[in-house]
């Protein structure tokens, strides 16, 4: 009997050892993003790869059917306080409601609303406001004395006030990045592609700098349920449309085109800063393409 209690102690150390080991052991990234995870020990190859997908593009355009918009559900969700947006695809820091809409907002919003602190603070935006204005030049060579007021002119001609708010449209955000893993399965000899995260950008075009400008990103993890929990964000079918399907159905059967722009390498280079041209970059985002298909044809042929 003593010698079976002492087994059983045995036992239930080791077990414990085992669990604490396991609870060390850093939670995997791709399966905390992944709506379908892959068991690491089925992995033959992975690749991190970056996409970009051009919404005005024809292949694309059923993401983007009016009023049907996946960039107008994406800043309504976020503004309903239902999806978390983040400031970059490594989905760690987190962007709050107010950050979010400061980044929609146009770079030529003027009026007061659109100058930062150190601009109010040399005094930009406050013409106008000092009482000491009535005793001085009014501009047409004439100088008021203190305590006096100044003739107020007619404003007939004077220009409306203009918005000092203006934001990007949901129709103006056309650019989507996709942040994914394309994973070879040794056990069913596939190759998958696991999306990790989207972000909504600006495109240059709609910018005063000329450049993409990211807004945010998201965990493609929490939007897949959104998609899902939403019968209006649908893929919208020209063709058939008795066939609109759910954007969710629609990223699992990879209803879309989106070039790969970036493939994870140390230096964390886009393709066309490694190739020093827009062409190369473009020939070996297709080179990669056709590689990750033969990688699959290979696990059938042996």
């Amino acid at each position: 009997m003593k010698s079976l209690k002492q087994l059983f102690l045995v036992v239930f150390s080791l077990v414990s050892g085992f669990a604490a080991t396991a609870q060390e052991k850093p939670l995997d990234e791709s399966k905390l993003n992944s709506v379908r995870p892959i068991d690491p020990a089925n992995i033959h190859y992975k690749a991190r790869l970056w996409r970009r997908m051009d919404l005005n593009e024809k292949i694309n355009q059923p993401f983007f059917s009016v009023n049907n918009e996946i960039s107008k559900f994406l800043v309504e969700w976020v503004e309903a306080g239902i999806l978390t947006p983040y400031v970059n695809d490594s989905l760690i820091t987190k962007l709050t409601v107010a950050q979010f809409k400061e980044k929609l907002r146009m770079d030529d919003s003027i009026g007061e609303g659109s100058l930062s602190e150190a601009e109010k603070a040399a005094g930009f935006g406050a013409e106008g406001s000092d009482k000491k204005a009535a005793a001085e030049d009014d501009g047409w060579g004439t100088t008021n004395k203190p305590g006096t007021a100044a003739k107020k002119n007619d404003d007939f001609d004077a220009k409306p006030v203009a918005n000092l708010d203006s934001y990007f449209f949901p129709k103006e955000l056309s650019i989507i990045e996709i942040k994914e893993d394309a994973i070879i399965d040794r056990q069913r000899s596939r190759l998958y592609f696991d999306i990790q995260a989207l972000t909504l950008i600006i495109p240059a075009s709609k910018t005063k700098a000329g450049f993409d400008k990211p807004v945010a990103s998201f965990r493609y993890k929490d939007v897949y349920k959104l998609f899902r929990s939403n019968p209006n964000c649908i893929w919208y079918n020209s063709e058939n449309e008795t066939q609109h399907k759910n954007m969710a159905d629609a990223f699992d059967l990879r209803m879309f085109q989106a070039r790969i722009i970036k493939k994870g390498n140390a230096e964390n280079k886009f393709l066309t800063d490694i190739y020093s041209s827009d062409r190369e970059g473009l020939l070996m985002s297709q080179q990669l393409e056709h590689k990750l298909l033969e990688m699959e044809h290979d696990m059938w042929e042996n």
